[in-house]
């Protein structure tokens, strides 16, 4: 449906949001484009960074959560939801880290219900981690701590309650610098090892590392994700990666640990912690990559079952065009292998990762219950699978299917709940250092005020378009009835591309601005707010050589602007609420009847949307 006035208004209209969202999180749009966006506040994750979500059930009930988002798109976040009273708590515990989504936070919540975070850099210089002051409560944490690494990422912790002094583990891949990544096309910088440190008192703490399993000479990284039997016992998957990108990723390999050594599924010992480090030949190799008719593997997640054995979740790469999701289990005798089903293609859409999947995830405590991100033949969603033949077979439900964007990363917190059985990523994903995702699978906000409500972190990703070389060429105009209520801040209201923007504090103070970008020939035309708290409806067009900012339907500023803003074929983020990729410059306030034009409206046509903005009709979907 289009708005109801007139025909010269519904031509050439490329997106009409009114400010409907479902409960959901979709905002609908109602041009014939039906370019629906996802809102929700902006959220990064790689899959090798565990747990990113725990729900612990003491004096309250409540899934804690940590991201890669927040008001600069590159915070290190923490989120907590109460199922007892539906509150969600965030908080921010550090500030502009980094834009790589590989610095995503882990979590623990230790036996005596404080919350410990760890995160660190892409191939940084340290662990940093925090804990909470009170048990069960993310308002507040002690001091940042640090622990020295040489070139560290993925800290994985985990708390074995079995052991004398129930010891915190720390696993994460650490390596030496051996050569300059300038020379090697995949960024190969050291061979990456798995490491792990002990803390016999909750954090405070820690023991020297011991090298847990080195990588093959010349290799990039042993990648692993973890999960913890009921007796404490750590299952480990790992794959041997010569590189990144489409290079070789050989094998999904296993060990478990308890009571200080290593140890096959059948229970044989591989190495006591005082013969360290394993080699790839030492390991239990569960799927081999060089064996007939197999492919490249990279493990994706794990789980336990009550008996204490061990499941794996891995993507394998008959083609970058072709994922498959396979399936691997212990049944106390042996290994059994499936496929599950076909994955699609790479979802990066700049072209360099071509082995990252949509991504599969395990229920950490129950095997026979997978999530699957699938992107094929147009569909893209995700699904929920259950067995009851251990892998053989599986039931299969679809969660969610969308419209725009892509569904990423699904994890199922330990100890999920019903109401949060999994977490995962919308939006777009163009590389690790850009992309616009939001976090999806919290309970829905079921309230629709008929507008989009911004808090500096909210976001709506619109997808990444690659729009036709005419859009924008002779005209553009873009529009909005807004309320802010801060002046103080720089906020992204509307951005197309990064070439067509309304927002504020851009360029000046207090002031709503409407900028076109073309390569480094910036221009905007701006007008001073009146008044925190009201609404005005404001348009932004051009007409090829003029730009002109209206605010209800009167001109108030002109500025020229002669350059063609063709955006050629080059991907295009769309965004509401905040900047390109959801990255900061989060507008805060409230916003509905949305439009963009590939035309320059007359001015007759403005003062008549500017009217119908004032007054829209009903719409119901």
């Amino acid at each position: 449906m289009t708005p109801s006035a007139g025909d010269d208004l519904r031509n050439e209209l490329l997106g009409y949001w009114p400010g409907n969202c479902s409960p959901e999180g979709y905002l609908w749009d109602y041009s014939p484009e039906s370019n629906h966006g996802i809102v929700g506040f902006d959220a990064r994750w790689i899959w090798f960074t565990n747990p990113r979500a725990v729900r612990y059930v003491g004096r309250n009930d409540q899934t804690y959560f940590g991201y890669l988002g927040g008001p600069t798109g590159c915070d290190i976040q923490a989120g907590a939801y109460n199922h007892r009273t539906g509150d969600l708590t965030r908080i921010m515990l550090h500030e502009s880290f980094s834009a790589d989504d590989h610095t995503n936070p882990s979590l623990l919540i230790r036996e005596d219900g404080h919350v410990l975070v760890f995160w660190t850099k892409h191939n940084g210089t340290d662990i940093y981690y925090a804990t909470s002051t009170e048990p069960e409560d993310i308002s507040d944490f002690g001091p940042r701590q640090t622990i020295s690494q040489h070139i560290v990422t993925y800290p994985n912790p985990v708390q074995v309650t079995t052991e004398d002094q129930a010891p915190i583990y720390l696993f994460y891949r650490d390596r030496e610098v051996t050569t300059d990544a300038t020379s090697d096309r995949y960024g190969y910088i050291g061979d990456g090892h798995v490491y792990y440190r002990r803390s016999l008192d909750g954090g405070a703490t820690w023991s020297d590392q011991f090298q847990m399993v080195t990588a093959p000479e010349g290799h990039y990284s042993m990648y692993f994700v973890h999960a913890q039997a009921n007796d404490g016992t750590v299952h480990f998957f790992l794959t041997d990666a010569e590189r990144g990108g489409d290079a070789p990723k050989w094998n999904v390999l296993h060990c478990a640990y308890h009571d200080g050594a290593f140890y096959r599924a059948d229970g044989s010992k591989i190495a006591d912690e005082m013969d360290l480090p394993m080699t790839r030949s030492d390991l239990e190799t569960v799927y081999d990559s060089a064996a007939a008719d197999n492919e490249y593997a990279w493990v994706w997640d794990a789980g336990v079952d009550p008996d204490g054995h061990p499941a794996v979740v891995y993507a394998t790469f008959p083609s970058t065009l072709a994922h498959e999701y396979r399936y691997a289990r212990w049944d106390g005798d042996e290994w059994h292998d499936y496929n599950v089903m076909s994955a699609g293609r790479y979802v990066e859409e700049e072209g360099v990762e071509l082995h990252y999947s949509a991504g599969i995830a395990m229920a950490p405590s129950n095997p026979d219950t997978l999530y699957t991100c699938v992107h094929k033949d147009g569909y893209r969603g995700i699904k929920r699978l259950e067995t009851a033949t251990s892998g053989r077979t599986w039931a299969v439900q679809d969660i969610t299917q969308q419209s725009t964007g892509k569904t990423l990363r699904p994890v199922v917190p330990l100890n999920a709940s019903d109401e949060i059985p999994v977490l995962w990523l919308a939006g777009t994903y163009r590389n690790m250092q850009s992309s616009g995702t939001v976090l999806q699978g919290l309970p829905p906000n079921n309230a629709d005020e008929g507008a989009i409500i911004g808090d500096g972190a909210q976001g709506v990703s619109l997808g990444t378009h690659r729009v036709r070389n005419q859009v924008f060429r002779d005209g553009v105009s873009v529009s909005a009835l807004l309320r802010p209520e801060s002046l103080a801040d720089e906020g992204v209201v509307a951005n197309f591309g990064e070439l067509v923007q309304i927002g504020f504090g851009r360029n000046t103070t207090s002031s709503v601005e409407f900028t076109l970008s073309r390569g480094e020939n910036e221009q905007f035309v701006h007008w001073d707010w009146s008044g925190v708290g009201n609404w005005h409806f404001v348009e932004g067009k051009w007409d090829g050589t003029e730009m002109h900012l209206l605010v209800d339907g009167k001109v108030v500023d002109v500025q020229s602007f002669e350059d063609p803003i063709g955006l050629d074929s080059e991907a295009s983020d769309w965004t509401l609420l905040q900047d390109a990729y959801l990255m900061g410059n989060g507008f805060r306030g409230e916003m509905k009847e949305i439009r963009l034009y590939n035309r320059s409206l007359s001015m007759n046509e403005s003062q008549q949307l500017a009217e119908v903005a004032q007054n829209p009709p009903k719409i119901r979907r």
